[in-house]
């Protein structure tokens, strides 16, 4: 008793310390970080009570302000003190880095307009110099999902992608007739093509009864991507203001700099930022796969024509959106195209914790786009000396806090190229048990995860 009346005193003294050193411009970096984690959420009420905070705050900091600040944090996903999400440190920069930093965006536009992959690196030099500890510090994470051991066979596999569709029902039927879903970008049906390709030749084997529907489906699906693409080859994406606060106050953005053409709901100009190699990335990938599957000359001209668009592209600041057009034309077999594009806007950005620089790039998701960019150029000693350790940066944040992100087709085919990788191998199985998990609780079965997910489980039979 006498050691809880010492130490109560000593907590509310430690607590009104760290009151006193919150200042202006520290809570504003806070609310800043949990408002931007409360828009990714595209929770309305979640970024008008931060937005209502900063607002408070600006006349002065209450009392309380720590108190609040941390409700607000962890209302977010924010570990309390706003720094760190499962324990795992945040990109935090001081305001001379964050203008420093800003200093070099120009020099390194240009220098990738110029593809001149040395001055590139000098640039991402410089930030590394600046950022130091910083470098490669998300400014995002997540908490994952632990492996169960589960594990099915491919007969098993197939029967749970076919009976999760199920649960899709009206939408798989707008699909089957080719048409379209409503305020989805078209990365979603890039999703379900694949997923169809991937599982078409197991459906033939375990269930060739659902072979002629699941082939409605990837004829239907690929239809709306035919329809869509635009006459240079990129794809559009859809007008989502009023639907999603994070895109549709971007398009307002890019609207009153007159930079895009919206028609029809859809928004026909190419990002004038790099976006558009996204969706025209993953669009082109599963129209090439699905033309080759079924030997349809309109999906292969397609994915050729999306390429030939993506081959066009000065590479962007955003090291995420170039590796999508890597995928792609490592894809379309334009080999030399993707190493050019991974040598001026993928490579360089890599900082010396195995994740990109900057912390948008740093976040776990986009890291995985680069990494199956880097599976996709396939295995040399210049492709290894950025994918090692960017697989090991992966690995260590799925030990530290559970699977943060679907990725087992990408770890199949890292793991392929690395057959003595056994702590790949062992990623690979937990990756699975955790879809499996997501999609089914033994009883009942839902679409819970990526459908070219799902489908990859069928493929672990072939390892």
């Amino acid at each position: 008793m006498v050691i809880r009346l010492l130490l109560l005193p000593l907590s509310i003294f430690c607590m009104a310390a760290a009151a006193a050193a919150l200042t202006p411009q520290e809570a504003e970096a806070r609310l800043r970080m949990a408002r931007q984690l409360a828009r990714e959420r595209n929770d309305a009420r979640l970024v008008e009570s931060v937005e209502k905070l900063a607002r408070d705050f600006k006349a002065g900091l209450p009392a309380d302000a720590e108190e609040q600040l941390r409700k607000a944090e962890t209302a977010t996903g924010l570990d309390p003190g706003g720094w760190s999400m499962a324990g795992q440190p945040l990109y935090h920069p001081t305001p001379e880095m964050e203008a420093a930093l800003k200093a070099t965006a120009p020099r390194l536009t240009t220098a990738m307009a110029a593809e001149d992959a040395q001055a590139v690196r000098r640039v991402t030099a410089e930030m590394a110099a600046i950022l130091g500890d910083q470098a490669g510090l998300p400014d995002g994470r997540r908490m994952g999902y632990k492996p169960t051991g589960r594990s099915l066979s491919r007969a098993e596999a197939v029967q749970l992608f076919l009976s999760a569709l199920q649960t899709q029902g009206r939408t798989v039927r707008a699909l089957m007739a080719g048409e379209m879903l409503p305020h989805q970008m078209l990365r979603i049906y890039a999703s379900v093509l694949e997923a169809c390709v991937t599982m078409h030749p197991h459906v033939a084997t375990c269930a060739p009864e659902k072979l002629p529907e699941l082939e409605k489906l990837l004829r239907g699906t690929a239809s709306v991507l035919l329809k869509l693409q635009q006459p240079q080859g990129h794809f559009p994406f859809p007008d989502l203001r009023g639907i999603n606060i994070r895109f549709g106050d971007m398009t307002e953005k890019q609207l009153q700099k007159n930079a895009i053409e919206i028609k029809d709901g859809w928004i026909l100009t190419p990002d004038p930022d790099g976006g558009s190699q996204f969706d025209t990335g993953v669009c082109g990938v599963a129209l090439l796969r699905a033309g080759r599957l079924l030997a349809d000359e309109a999906c292969l001209a397609a994915g050729q024509r999306a390429a030939q668009w993506a081959a066009a592209q000065k590479c962007c600041p955003n090291f995420n959106y170039n590796a999508f057009s890597v995928s792609l034309l490592a894809c379309a077999g334009m080999k030399e195209e993707a190493l050019k594009k991974f040598r001026i806007g993928v490579a360089p950005g890599q900082a010396a914790n195995g994740r990109w620089i900057d912390s948008h790039n740093a976040r776990t998701v986009y890291h995985l786009i680069i990494l199956r960019a880097l599976a996709d150029l396939g295995p040399s000693e210049e492709v290894d000396a950025v994918a090692q350790p960017a697989i090991r940066a992966l690995l260590d944040e799925f030990d530290t806090l559970g699977f943060t992100v679907e990725a087992l087709p990408e770890l199949q085919a890292l793991a392929s190229q690395r057959p003595a990788d056994e702590r790949l191998k062992k990623a690979v199985r937990g990756m699975a048990s955790v879809i499996i998990g997501k999609c089914t609780n033994g009883t009942r079965v839902k679409m819970g995860s990526q459908p070219q997910q799902l489908a990859a489980l069928a493929t672990l039979d072939e390892e």
